[in-house]
């Protein structure tokens, strides 16, 4: 039989159970049914410690994820990085061949030369 779903016949004919309806609700809202007032004072460095150990767990999390973002952005970072390195030293590659050097160095009025140098030896 359902104590909190009891029909009125039912509480008229238990004069008793409209009595333990009343306590069982003041039960739960004095929260006597799990802790007396006696033991709470002992329970308040296990609850306190529940409490940080909760906090400490949340926010521990927070930072792991947040470390996980931080790492996916610099890994991309680096392949952009990477991409850029490769694109910059090829153009260099490119840039220091003799031919484009001299092309580059006839727009400033230097010209190659074309006879080998003369080597002057002391007698």
């Amino acid at each position: 039989m359902n104590k909190f779903r009891s029909t009125p016949t039912e509480q008229t004919q238990n004069p008793g159970v409209e009595n333990n309806v009343d306590s069982t609700i003041n039960k739960v809202s004095e929260f006597t049914f799990f802790i007396k007032k006696e033991q709470l004072n002992d329970l308040i460095p296990v609850i306190l410690l529940l409490v940080f150990t909760t906090i400490l767990y949340v926010s521990l999390s927070h930072y792991h994820v947040k470390s996980l973002k931080n790492e996916d952005e610099l890994k991309k970072e680096i392949n952009e990085l990477r991409s850029e390195y490769i694109s910059v030293k090829s153009n260099l590659m490119k840039k220091s061949n003799p031919s484009e050097v001299s092309k580059r160095l006839e727009t400033e009025g230097l010209k190659e030369l074309t006879t080998p140098p003369i080597i002057l030896k002391k007698d």
